[in-house]
């Protein structure tokens, strides 16, 4: 038995799967953010279609 490479084996192990973890972490972290940035487009579009379409409805009626 080659206690070396058992040990060195499973530090690999243990580092490759840390990044793994990292990575999936940062994946959920992307979209998370990538999902709440497309809400906040969508309601700022909506928001600046209101405005609009309020100063439009405002000034018709001056």
């Amino acid at each position: 038995m080659n206690y070396y490479n058992e040990i060195k084996n499973e530090l690999i192990n243990n580092e490759i799967n840390k990044k793994v973890k990292n990575y999936i972490v940062n994946k959920s972290d992307l979209n998370t953010y990538y999902n709440v940035g497309k809400i906040l487009f969508n309601a700022d579009k909506y928001y600046v279609e209101n405005v609009l379409e309020n100063m439009l409805t405002n000034k018709k009626k001056n």
